[in-house]
């Protein structure tokens, strides 16, 4: 009778497998890539910004001229400005093999994995706030330079049902990072643990401004 229940167990390791793989961000921000040298008087620099940003998807917050000060949001999908590596579960069991490869940094992503010989099904959103400090400098009387300085909030929410019993949880949790850094979620690799900002959201604002 040991030899048969042996004999199952083995059966049913090689029938039900899984295995996750995580490859964290490649994300280089080159030094400097966050300011911008414009050949315009920080006045005229100034007054264009304001409803150049206001036609696109930021949301002004407060402005001060007097200081040279606006800051900006965005909120939204994480995949068009932060870079959270790449997730990769494979799942063998009675129903075939199954592999899901993506993007740490996905808004929505469903998928399977195989954790203590378990089936788990994951339902994973990710959002991100950015909210976006933007300074004007007089370098000279027909120079400004304009710097953007951005926080990063990066929400991560799971809900997790066993296959077995269909029991369910929902897991949320959050980190934040500044620009050109990067900041890890807690818990094991499997689960994206590293985000870093690549640039793009503070390039795609200083863009904006002539």
């Amino acid at each position: 009778m040991k030899t048969i229940l042996v004999i199952i167990v083995a059966a049913f390791l090689v029938a039900c497998a899984g295995k996750v793989d995580y490859i964290r961000p490649t994300a280089v921000v080159p030094p400097g890539s966050n300011s911008k040298i414009i050949d315009r008087s920080r006045d005229t620099v100034w007054s264009t910004a304001v409803p150049e940003l206001g036609k696109r998807f930021f949301v002004i917050n407060n402005l001060d001229k007097s200081s040279g000060l606006i800051n900006i949001s965005y909120t939204g999908d994480p995949d068009k400005y932060v870079d959270c590596g790449r997730i990769i579960s494979f799942v063998k069991n009675a129903r075939g093999e199954r592999t899901y490869n993506f993007a740490g940094s996905s808004a929505q992503q469903s998928y399977e994995i195989m954790e203590s010989g378990g089936l788990f099904f994951i339902d994973r959103r990710m959002t991100l706030e950015g909210r976006v400090n933007l300074i004007f400098e007089e370098v000279s009387p027909s120079q400004t330079r304009v710097t953007a300085n951005t926080r990063y909030v990066v929400q991560r929410t799971r809900a997790i049902r066993a296959a077995a019993n269909n029991a369910s949880q929902t897991v949320s949790d959050s980190i934040s990072f500044k620009s050109a850094s990067s900041a890890s979620f807690p818990g094991h690799e499997s689960q994206a643990a590293q985000c870093a900002a690549t640039g793009a959201l503070e390039q795609e604002i200083l863009e904006a401004l002539r």
